[in-house]
């Protein structure tokens, strides 16, 4: 903290004597013409006269300004474009003595008429746009997406891996928070990205070292999906359809209307996302002198679902905006698997007991949910000068938690089994309030404040088999009701400007959490009332010839969720128990960020070195509990670290030929407190994606993509390398209005997912392999032109089912 205090100093410090620079040598503001909604992606190139490198290229505010700074005396012609408009050029610009500033006010760029979707074959937007404080992935470029998720837009962004049940993971960790439009998700994690489908995403930000303004949980940052909107006057809107060879299937549709200043919309989604792998286990599990080894083989399924629908609407006045949004639906997950199990177990090197069964498992997670935003956005004047507010509320009812798993003999009978059943309600509601004053042309002050609150209460209840008497009885002893509440009160200040070439942003946010954990178990009930700061710095310099540096600093957390601290066993299968810990304590994550582009040309070349530093990482632990059963605990494993570089390049070697290479090298240790007979582990992490798209003819678009995963390690264990192609092929029909893409997953089926953990009283190796082949088809339609508001914008390996068995 003292080192994050005293770096605060000096930016501050920086900032009081940058206040006096000069001001920017051109300026400007770039809107959409008819609508003047601000363009904010657009590039903006300064050429000197008679030379074809651009001398400056600058991005635009969210408000559309722009400046140049550091620009010599002599004759200029300033470019800007973006693909779905015409290119906007202003020749001529003279700066000398007498003329030391160009103002070129509200510049208004046409939308080409045929629409984006029209012009995507010949004009590839770029695959990853790098701003001061996040990346911005594109959605519409990825064919694989197609009929997919937000997972599937993430493919070929740097250090994003997927584990072996779909699991998302960025630099190591799952630590990452997931919103849309700016709104927290209506879930969490892997499974709020699956829930958003592919059709409705414009645009994919991902923050890995976000500033003040934004919420502090959230160990590797923030992935904020941006949905389609468009502002087309009239009716206009979409359909996709898609389904595979595994039985994924999903249905969407957004439907708009545009008259005037107001603008309404509707949508819905219905998706059934499928895996489907082969599995094999071999576990042994030591307690006390009784050896128990199970040997597992059979399918597993799992199935991610959502069926919702929505709508909202915006009305936009000459300063200020209101908009109001509501949505409901029904959504989960479930996982089964059916297995041939056998088992043996020994004493002093003797099989005493040994059975071939049939093992019978389920787990389904699902709630009945709705919720709703309302905001408002007024806007001062026309500087920069605006005042915003929203609140959100969101309530998740009927939510239940099943597990159900059985243990059949050769004749079909029941030999054991489990139930288990957690009814949940769930409130969330979250209310901001951010005002923006702009002391000077380029700089700012930002200043807001958010309450957040999240409650959830219900019950556990089991079943357990009595071979006896062949039915099912309660077990009282584990019966559990639980009461959780988390209310956080935050603030926030942020100061920013620029200074020639030199752009800066400092702030700090504070914030008290107050936590309530109740259970039926006295002895578990914790209140913890906290109060922090968590400072955040970015700076970036762009030099001539299209050089830009940015370097930032964030300091973050993980809170625990309730099922950290829930204590009480629950089951995931017969043979895969879990527990939480009432006392585990909130991770600290200090992350620290380089960033390098170069822009030549059409060709772009990106590096960005990072760090992460996390304080009590939280890990779930897996010892033996009974013989054959294993049991996960949540605990605070020690601390990690992450040192790494990512690498991403974005060329396009023949007019006809896009490519995309993007690659992470990064060593990771954890120092382990928990080390079970285990050394701390440590590993070196790698992985290459190359995305091709290649332009066959007017209405044809190839997309082939190759993937290497490196080998990574856990607290207690390691996973292997794997490899896969993907292949996907776009045809438009019908005047570029209808889609059809067929995308094939794993082309050469190579994928295989292998782990290993290996403790003294633990030792267990995994093999999955995805079901071949994996195809999907998917159609999009589009009418009355819809076209996305324009704006600019990794790897899911998630092909296979079963990694947490």
């Amino acid at each position: 903290m003292k080192k994050c205090f005293y770096l605060m100093l000096t930016m501050l410090c920086l900032a009081v004597s940058i206040h006096a620079a000069s001001n920017p040598r051109i300026k400007g503001k770039i809107v959409e013409a008819g609508s003047g909604k601000p363009i904010d992606f657009a590039d903006v190139l300064l050429f000197v006269n008679g030379n074809e490198t651009p001398l400056l290229h600058t991005l635009p505010e969210p408000d559309g300004s722009f400046a140049l700074s550091g620009v010599p005396d002599g004759e200029y012609t300033l470019l800007i474009k973006l693909v779905g408009f015409d290119v906007y050029t202003h020749p001529n610009l003279l700066l000398n003595a007498s003329t030391p500033v160009v103002n070129l006010g509200t510049i208004e760029m046409g939308a080409l008429e045929i629409g984006l979707a029209e012009v995507e074959v010949v004009a590839q937007k770029k695959q990853i746009i790098y701003k001061l404080d996040k990346k911005v992935i594109e959605a519409s470029g990825n064919l694989l997406a197609s009929g997919g998720s937000a997972i599937d837009i993430l493919e070929n962004t740097p250090s994003i891996r997927v584990d072996a049940e779909g699991n998302v993971s960025f630099r190591g960790s799952s630590g990452f928070a997931v919103y849309v439009d700016g709104k927290p998700s209506v879930f969490s994690g892997t499974q709020a990205l699956e829930q958003v489908p592919s059709g409705h995403i414009e645009n994919i930000e991902i923050i890995t070292t976000p500033s003040a303004r934004h919420d502090t949980d959230g160990d590797v940052g923030i992935i904020n999906i941006i949905t389609k909107k468009t502002t087309r006057q009239g009716f206009s809107g979409m359909v996709n359809l898609s389904g595979s060879t595994v039985y994924s299937r999903a249905m969407d549709f957004l439907l708009t209307r545009q008259n005037g200043n107001s603008r309404w919309y509707m949508g819905g989604s219905y998706s059934e996302r499928v895996r489907k792998s082969d599995f094999k286990q071999e576990k042994t599990t030591i307690v006390a002198d009784t050896a128990t080894t199970s040997y597992s083989d059979g399918p597993r399924r799992s199935r991610g679902f959502n069926y919702s629908l929505k709508t909202g609407w915006l009305y936009s006045m000459p300063k200020t905006t209101f908009n109001i949004d509501v949505e409901g639906g029904y959504g989960g997950t479930t996982r089964n698997g059916n297995l041939d199990y056998k088992e043996e177990r020994k004493a002093k090197g003797e099989i005493f007991e040994q059975g071939d069964y049939l093992s019978h498992d389920r787990y389904e997670i699902d709630e009945t949910y709705f919720q709703g935003t309302t905001g408002f956005a007024h806007k001062f004047n026309n500087k920069g000068h605006d005042l915003s507010g929203s609140f959100y509320a969101k309530y998740g009812g009927d939510a239940l938690e099943y597990f159900s798993s059985d243990l059949m003999n050769g004749q079909g009978e029941r030999q054991q089994g489990h139930r288990a059943y957690e009814d949940e309600h769930r409130w969330t509601i979250r209310a901001n309030l951010d005002y923006i004053y702009p002391y000077r042309e380029t700089g700012r002050l930002e200043a807001g404040y958010q309450y957040f609150s999240y409650l959830e209460d219900g019950d556990y209840s089991m079943e357990y088999w009595n071979p006896s008497r062949k039915e099912f009885y309660w077990r009282d002893d584990i019966y559990n009701t639980f009461f959780f509440q988390r209310g956080i009160h935050s603030f926030y200040g942020i100061l920013a400007d620029s200074y020639k070439s030199f752009d800066f942003q400092v702030g700090v946010r504070a914030e008290h959490t107050h936590r309530v954990l109740g259970s039926s178990r006295e002895w578990a009930n914790r209140t913890v009332n906290r109060f922090e700061f968590f400072p955040s710095a970015h700076l970036g310099y762009n030099f001539p010839e299209g050089h830009a540096v940015m370097a930032s600093f964030s300091r973050r957390t993980t809170r625990p969720q309730l099922f950290y601290m829930e204590p009480y066993i629950t089951y995931r299968d017969y043979y895969s128990a879990e527990i939480g810990n009432p006392d585990i304590r909130p991770e600290y994550i200090n992350s620290y960020e380089v960033n390098y582009k170069k822009n030549i040309d059409i060709h772009s070349v990106s590096a960005t070195f990072f760090h992460r530093k996390r304080k009590d990482k939280i890990e779930r632990l897996r010892v033996p509990y009974e013989a054959g059963v294993t049991l996960d605990s949540m605990a605070n494993v020690g601390h990690d670290y992450s040192t790494g570089l990512e690498l991403s390049m974005q060329v396009q070697p023949v007019r006809w030929w896009n490519l995309n290479i993007n690659g992470s090298l990064y060593y990771y240790k954890v120092e382990n407190e928990y080390k079970l007979g285990n050394s701390d582990e440590k590993s070196t992490n790698y992985e290459v994606a190359a995305n091709n798209g290649f332009d066959i003819g007017k209405y044809t678009r190839i997309q082939f993509d190759g993937n290497f995963v490196g080998p990574s390690v856990t607290t207690q264990g390691r996973t292997d390398a794997f490899w896969y192609a993907n292949l996907a092929i776009r045809q438009q029909l019908f005047n570029r209005k209808l889609n059809a893409t067929l995308a094939f997953r794993d082309v050469f089926n190579s994928a295989r997912y292998n782990s290993r953990i290996n403790t003294p009283v633990l030792q267990s190796y995994t093999k999955i392999h995805p079901k071949y082949p994996l195809i999907m088809l998917t159609l999009s339609y589009t009418f009355n032109n819809f076209r996305a508001a324009s704006t600019q914008r990794r790897e899911t390996h998630d092909l296979f089912e079963g990694t947490n068995h």
